[in-house]
């Protein structure tokens, strides 16, 4: 994997921010957003915009500079960081990615387990940094990507989320009609697979493939996504490449940080680093 476009840098101060979160994500509501924008003016901040993400459009490149912006923070899930940080490509500030969704991902790797509040109160003294992604059909994740017929277990994690415990049921029955049937085909790997994961890393990717057979099996990775991360479960091959062909004929279905995309086949999946660069709190010798 070649070395990030720059090396780690001494963070900047916060400065005039502007503030994206996903009220309808898990962990964010108007009193936790409250407290954040207090931590924020406590550190010296000043909130030039806000916005209600995905009602409001994340702010662009031009919208950023235009406004003078020196941090985008960003409070949501996985798929909102994402999404705002594709929406401030060629934008030269730094970003601040605080958790306030389901899994967290790249605030764990940033921040640990940090709250959003400390992470603030910590970001002038912390590092900037590029962080490790994978692209794909000219997408890209900064999180983790789900290929296959697995990815039709997603609305059931996304009822679950929201306690729509009637839409759950129907998501379940559809997932284990159609989440395990078939498969994608993976270069060097003989057989078709229910589900493949990609994540980034720092040595390349970090893949992980489904090969089980049975409801036994499938149960046990659908139970392990729905709480943690589906790589712990059996039947789960894991290892670390530096790229991923999947697919042959038909289209791939694809979770990008938790959004659906569907890229033609074969597709490419290789490492690479965000145009954007993030704080990161956590010592750099510290394992995230």
């Amino acid at each position: 994997m070649h070395e990030p476009p720059a090396p780690p840098a001494p963070a900047r101060p916060l400065g005039t921010v502007w503030l994206v979160a996903n009220m309808a994500a898990r962990s964010t509501d108007e009193g936790r957003l409250a407290s954040l924008e207090d931590a924020l003016t406590q550190a010296g901040a000043v909130i030039a915009g806000r916005s209600d993400f995905p009602a409001q459009a994340a702010p662009d490149a031009a919208m950023l500079r235009k406004a003078s912006v020196d941090t985008l923070v960003l409070m949501g899930g996985d798929g909102t960081i994402g999404t705002a940080s594709a929406a401030a490509t060629g934008w030269d500030g730094q970003v601040l990615a605080v958790p306030g969704g389901t899994m967290n991902l790249l605030p764990k790797a940033l921040h640990g387990d940090a709250a959003p509040e400390a992470i603030v109160a910590a970001a002038a003294t912390g590092t900037l940094r590029h962080v490790p992604v994978v692209r794909a059909g000219g997408e890209t994740s900064y999180c983790r990507i789900i290929i296959g017929p697995m990815t039709r277990w997603a609305r059931v994690r996304e009822n679950a989320r929201h306690g729509r415990l009637w839409r759950v049921v129907q998501a379940v029955r559809l997932a284990l009609a159609h989440g395990f049937v078939g498969g994608v085909r993976v270069a060097g790997h003989p057989g078709r697979h229910p589900g493949v994961l990609v994540m980034p890393g720092d040595q390349g990717l970090e893949a992980a493939i489904f090969s089980g057979t049975g409801l036994a099996d499938a149960m046990a990775v659908a139970v392990n996504w729905l709480l943690t991360d589906w790589r712990s479960a059996a039947k789960i091959k894991a290892f670390t490449a530096d790229e991923l062909i999947v697919g042959r004929r038909r289209t791939l279905r694809c979770l990008f940080d938790g959004e659906l995309k569907r890229l033609p086949p074969p597709a490419r999946f290789v490492p690479g680093w965000s145009d954007l660069r993030y704080v990161r709190t956590l010592p750099m010798t510290e394992a995230a």
